[in-house]
């Protein structure tokens, strides 16, 4: 396959899945919108996957779990908590055993806090709605 840059890629994908290869533009880039499931796109299921692999990455160290569902496990606030100190370097404060949904969001706030005081940008790779992604 030859993209519109001059770029070719082998006949069976250029060691790209079949559905990296439908996710690529022509020119090559990897991250075309491509509906393929009703209303979902495949690439954010690329970008959550991902991003899930990422986070068990860093807390792997730290012993924090395994993330499996970023909704359910970043929820509580405490392993994103875990996720910012493994980043930063540092201990922030927690709720422990948050027991209702203000715990929750205070663990989650504390973490927001402590990027925003890095300057750390937060990117989306989708509009969440409860109950599921909404395609743009």
């Amino acid at each position: 396959m030859e993209y519109a840059n001059g770029a070719v890629a082998a006949a069976d994908g250029g060691g790209f899945s079949q559905i990296g290869m439908k996710a690529r533009s022509p020119e090559g880039h990897a991250a075309r919108a491509m509906q393929i499931k009703g209303d979902e796109f495949v690439w954010v299921e690329i970008q959550e996957k991902t991003f899930t692999n990422w986070v068990n990455e860093q807390l792997r160290p730290v012993g924090a779990g395994v993330v499996t569902d970023l909704r359910r496990d970043l929820s509580d606030g405490l392993r994103l908590i875990s996720l910012v100190e493994a980043l930063q370097k540092r201990r922030l404060r927690r709720i422990a055993r948050p027991q209702n949904q203000h715990q929750c969001l205070e663990n989650v706030q504390t973490a927001l806090t402590a990027m925003a005081q890095d300057n750390i940008k937060l990117v989306n790779i989708g509009e969440l709605r409860w109950g599921g992604w909404v395609d743009r």
